[in-house]
């Protein structure tokens, strides 16, 4: 990552994210339907990439699944510690970036993000990396706020006055089902 050449502007969304903490219950009943809608089994290895809180973490645990979970900012990742402890689950939090998994190829059978690989800066990167992890025959799936909708909406808004860098696109592309994030 030394090369990388949006460096710092990980390293402010890495400050910026701790203050999402107080938001995760909002996140909580769509955490359960995409890992009902990813069919997620007892069993089955499962990495949660840019887990936040790990609220998807911690029901996809709840499920029976083998639990991996990492994301960019120390203090979610706390957080979400504190949230499978009191859940009574075992998961493996890791500190990383969706663009550079720290996983052996094709160790999952099923890779979750829910709002969190949105915000990597090189979407044809990010899905690259989940894709290098997923097992051959896996399930990828994530969750985006559409862009025609508030959350979408509001993002667009905050981009026209604070624009990302150069050659980063806009967050709610990856809730427009028309717009390929590979190639």
């Amino acid at each position: 990552m030394q090369n990388d050449p949006f460096a710092q502007f990980k390293a402010a969304q890495r400050e910026g994210w701790a203050l999402f903490v107080p938001l995760e219950a909002y996140t909580t009943p769509a955490a359960a339907k995409l890992v009902e809608f990813a069919r997620v089994q007892p069993g089955e290895k499962l990495l949660d990439v840019a887990c936040g809180t790990g609220v998807v973490a911690v029901t996809a645990a709840r499920t029976g699944a083998q639990v991996k979970a990492m994301d960019l900012s120390p203090v979610l990742l706390e957080r979400a510690r504190w949230n499978a402890a009191t859940a009574g689950v075992a998961i493996e939090f890791t500190e990383g970036d969706v663009e550079h998994l720290p996983y052996p190829d094709a160790s999952f059978d099923v890779v979750l993000s829910q709002y969190g690989h949105m915000f990597a800066p090189r979407p044809e990167v990010a899905v690259s990396e989940m894709l290098r992890v997923l097992k051959p025959g896996g399930r990828i799936a994530f969750s985006t706020w559409p862009p025609e909708l508030f959350i979408g909406r509001m993002f667009n808004l905050v981009g026209q006055y604070l624009p990302p860098p150069p050659g980063v696109p806009p967050v709610a592309l990856w809730g427009d089902p028309s717009v390929s994030a590979i190639g």
